[in-house]
């Protein structure tokens, strides 16, 4: 798994580092077949001013087809933005395979056409 986390408007500290890690660990574990590529970005939307304005902004590259999935949340504390981030971001995961093996399943039955007419 390769993970890219950047920082907006603050620095990086280990705490938060090993808090992306952590999400990022139990995101890849909750998807074990999946080669990924992570990127994180944290930003502080207003500064120093308070309310929702930590924000995690989530991009997973999945598998060989190229799946894509980006998922973002704003809370009043990084942490907690993180981990909703993460977990929005299994959630749009598991839609998308499940779509997708579900459309790979769905092959049409060649006999139909001809039971239809008879």
């Amino acid at each position: 798994m390769y993970l890219d986390i950047q920082t907006r408007g603050f620095p990086m500290t280990p705490a938060i580092e090993q808090a992306v890690r952590h999400e990022a660990a139990a995101y890849l574990a909750t998807f074990p077949g999946l080669p990924l590529r992570l990127k994180v970005r944290l930003f502080d939307v207003n500064g120093r001013r308070g309310g929702l304005d930590k924000g995690c902004l989530v991009h997973a590259h999945a598998g060989r087809a190229g799946t894509v999935v980006v998922e973002s949340d704003l809370d009043d504390d990084l942490y907690r933005a993180v981990s909703s981030a993460f977990v929005r971001l299994a959630r749009a995961t598991r839609a998308r395979t499940d779509r997708r093996n579900t459309m790979r399943r769905a092959q049409p039955d060649p006999l139909r056409p001809l039971a239809a007419a008879i």
